[in-house]
């Protein structure tokens, strides 16, 4: 006798149970009914997990900082070749190209411009007049550029408020250098304890001449781990050190009034700042001079503007005995 629901002892085709609701099925797991609100529900909870996710990728990006650059220039070519030079040296930010002051000032009001490069030989004085006569712009960082390298002109910019000035022709690496510096973007990259690092030294530098000053702290700070503080005239630096301290004084030899040897008779006579090394730049070769600075007691002496290799590692060493 054959049982009711089989067929010759074997399960009869339309008696197997959907796993969901119960109801007999050909075959598979579930009813064609439940299978779609299955589908349905696995569609909801992909589109909820996509937006989930784009929400996370918008706060990241509203998070991260967004570092345009704009680069002010009537000169197609030259500001073409800018351009080209910090996308390819600074892949992190937007270069934004403007060959006309007009649309410089509608694009500072319409977006976030972390700086601000202008030329001085092709109308950048009166644009960067423009960007600090808006209170809107006063505290743009702006970079100026120029083949002048006369004092009248380079105190004119700096009086005008910019940041960094660079005398052309300048090498696509330094343009890039100085760009990362204002932007702080290698520091920002960089872990804590590597900051730390870069700025354990304070040196006091004193020149008169800014562009071999601007020359020289470059150079210090690119090569050795220091923050380096400027002054030009000894006066100045002798205020500084008063108030601030340093842990090194590099002095210019050769300036007016009071000389860089006059400089270190006044911290010798000073029971509070004669501990701190000073050292004299000078560009002499005079056999006679260099000999009376390494009579005294300065910490030894380095050439000026373009301080050598050897002229760094006496820096340093001199640096690590105060360690």
């Amino acid at each position: 006798m054959i049982k009711k629901g089989t067929l010759d002892g074997r399960t009869r085709v339309g008696s197997r149970p959907c796993a969901g609701c119960g109801k007999p099925i050909k075959s598979g797991m579930y009813c064609a009914s439940c299978l779609e609100k299955l589908r349905q529900r696995a569609k909801v909870q992909g589109e909820r997990i996509e937006t989930l996710k784009t929400n996370a990728l918008k706060r990241v990006a509203e998070d991260r900082r967004e570092l345009n650059v704009m680069i002010v220039n009537s000169d197609e070519l030259n500001l073409n070749i800018s351009k080209i030079v910090l996308e390819r040296g600074l892949p992190e930010c937007k270069i934004i190209a403007i060959n006309n002051p007009l649309t410089a000032i509608n694009t500072l009001i319409s977006r976030e411009i972390s700086l601000v490069i202008l030329d001085a030989d092709y109308n950048g004085l009166d644009m960067l007049r423009r960007i600090r006569e808006d209170d809107r712009f006063k505290e743009t960082a702006v970079m100026m550029m120029s083949s002048s390298t006369k004092r009248e002109v380079v105190a004119n910019v700096f009086s005008l408020g910019v940041q960094d000035y660079v005398t052309k022709p300048c090498e696509p690496r330094d343009l890039v250098e100085r760009v990362d510096k204002m932007l702080g973007i290698s520091e920002s990259e960089g872990d804590s304890g590597e900051t730390q690092q870069k700025t354990s030294f304070n040196i006091l530098l004193i020149d008169d001449d800014i562009f071999d000053l601007r020359q020289e702290k470059d150079t210090l700070q690119n090569h050795l781990p220091c923050e380096v503080t400027t002054a030009q005239s000894a006066v100045e630096g002798l205020k500084i050190l008063e108030n601030q301290g340093a842990d090194m004084v590099l002095v210019s030899l050769d300036m007016p009034f009071v000389n860089g040897m006059k400089f270190l008779s006044f911290i010798d006579g000073n029971n509070k700042l004669k501990n701190i090394p000073v050292i004299i730049m000078t560009d002499t070769r005079d056999f006679s001079i260099l000999s009376e600075i390494s009579k005294s007691t300065a910490a030894g002496y380095v050439r000026k503007p373009d301080i050598s290799e050897d002229g760094l590692a006496l820096i340093e060493e001199k640096l690590r005995q105060r360690k």
